[in-house]
């Protein structure tokens, strides 16, 4: 029988212990749930206990209550920096460790840990000992960087005060200290070029990326000036037509990454989300790459429509091997460029084919509009329609690939179109018929919820629709025409794929 606010927070602690070891979803979601009512006991006995009240906040997030929860933590760091608690910096701690349910430097391994083999993908470490920071700012650090992860994306402005505060309680986070450098970059500022050598020269670990990074920051720098690249030895003046290009194509700047054990291309350019996330962070930040993993084995096959360069599509192939296939079809050139290069790199040819072309509901030809960042670009059928430049290109269905491919059997399917998800799904009837894979297609586009009109295509063909929590590891079902949902992503299952989930412990 606990009587003790520490005594609850280690039962808590043991129940999270246990949801961590087991291996279906209802039995991870019982031992959170015994494990939230494990601090809940405990701040009846003290309410101000700081442990119990982190971990209450981070077992109502595994369990769902994501922006209550969220709004609660702004709060509770509030009050940790205000006067009463700078006065008394003891206030809700006994202990004399930091126990909580999650490593402040690990908050993300759900979606990054892994690359081949099951090594560590090589991200950013915090190379500080523990011993440096005092308890309290231990805490507000943990309090800091869960409200930096989980209240925006690293190039989104909501999460950047967080990741300040971060890097200011402890500049030994190597993390905080790269999404602030990667966001005063973005911004052209001077201090960006700094924290990146910094980084580069005092942690060995970081250096090829912080290199990485530092080459596109300069470059971007150098483009803010409306000033072209060129050798150092070279007194050649830029044409008009090399003005604004940053550099002839003998000169084009390649950034190379470490990613799924395979190095990755990246588009040179910081307006790139993708570029600009990994570089940051070395993981990207959808949830739905865990659930790719746990999904897919050796010899299966998979589509990803909207490859971009190929965070998808570059897991799938490290998931799949050499005995499964992947189709990474997308129409933008610059991100092609990058696709090619990563597969002819990684002698990846035989297992992953690049497809250029766009994917709708009829083959054909349409325009491509290009945006600011890649993954925003979408596709239209009247180049008159919109105001931006459009470049022609050629429209395939999900079919006809299938077909041209001798119907081989589709495991995951998905599908990022930018809200264009409906003509996709439409114009793949016969494979979705024939293989019902399981499909992870976008919620979200421009800031509205565009998931609906997919989930009601897709409940015409039997599917159900889930949401993923990465904290539970499961997949819950929602009745998305009654309570549509506002997650980035969305995954619809049809019952012949039941086995394969509850095989995997996600339903």
């Amino acid at each position: 029988m606990c009587t003790t606010p520490d005594e609850y927070n280690e039962l808590g602690l043991s129940h999270h212990l246990r949801a961590l070891q087991a291996q279906t979803s209802r039995e991870r979601r019982a031992a959170w749930a015994l494990a939230l009512a494990s601090w809940r006991q405990g701040l009846d006995l003290d309410p101000t206990h700081l442990p119990c009240q982190l971990n209450r906040l981070h077992a109502l997030l595994a369990l769902g209550s994501f922006h209550t929860v969220i709004q609660e933590g702004k709060d509770l760091l509030s009050k940790l920096l205000t006067e009463r608690y700078l006065e008394d910096p003891t206030l809700g701690l006994s202990g004399l460790e930091t126990k909580l349910v999650w490593d402040p430097t690990k908050l993300a391994d759900t979606t990054a840990s892994h690359s081949a083999g099951g090594k560590p993908s090589g991200r950013i470490k915090k190379t500080v000992a523990k011993s440096q920071l005092d308890l309290r700012e231990r805490y507000l650090h943990a309090l800091a960087r869960w409200l930096a992860h989980h209240s925006g994306v690293a190039y989104r402005p909501e999460a950047l005060p967080y990741w300040r505060l971060a890097a200011a309680i402890d500049p030994e986070d190597l993390e905080a200290q790269m999404v602030v450098a990667m966001n005063a970059v973005a911004q052209a500022q001077p201090e960006g070029p700094f924290l990146l050598q910094r980084i580069a020269s005092r942690y060995p670990n970081q250096r090829e990326r912080a290199i990485q990074a530092l080459k596109l920051a300069l470059n971007h720098y150098v483009q803010q000036e409306q000033s072209p690249i060129v050798e150092p030895d070279s007194e050649a003046e830029a044409t008009p037509q090399e003005e604004g290009k940053g550099s002839s194509s003998k000169e084009k700047l390649e950034i190379w990454i470490q990613y799924e054990g395979y190095k990755f291309n990246l588009e040179p350019n910081l307006r790139s989300i993708v570029t600009f996330v990994l570089l940051t962070q070395d993981r990207w930040f959808e949830s739905e790459i865990e659930l790719c993993r746990q999904i897919l084995k050796p010899g299966m096959n998979a589509i990803d429509v909207g490859a971009n360069v190929g965070v998808y599509t570059f897991l799938f192939a490290r998931c799949v091997g050499k005995s499964g296939k992947v189709y990474a079809i997308e129409p933008t050139p610059g991100c092609l460029e990058c696709l090619r290069a990563t597969t002819t790199q990684n002698k990846l040819d035989k297992s992953v084919q690049v497809i250029e072309a766009a994917v709708g509901e009829e083959p054909g030809e349409v325009y491509l509009v290009e945006e600011g960042a890649s993954v925003f670009n979408r596709i239209v059928t009247d180049p008159m329609s919109v105001v931006e430049e459009t470049k022609p290109v050629q429209q395939i269905t999900l079919d006809e690939l299938w077909i041209s491919e001798g119907n081989p059997t589709i495991d995951l399917l998905k599908v990022d179109a930018e809200g264009a998800e409906v003509p996709v799904l439409k114009g793949g009837r016969k494979m979705i018929e024939a293989c019902t894979p399981v499909i992870m297609f976008e919620n979200q586009h421009a800031g509205q919820t565009t998931g609906l009109e997919s989930a009601r295509v897709l409940a015409e063909f039997g599917y159900l629709i889930y949401v993923y929590n990465p904290l539970l590891k499961d997949l819950s079902p929602i009745q998305a025409s009654v309570q549509p949902p506002s997650t980035l992503n969305l995954t619809a299952v049809h019952p012949n794929r039941f086995p394969l989930l509850s095989e995997a412990g996600l339903i």
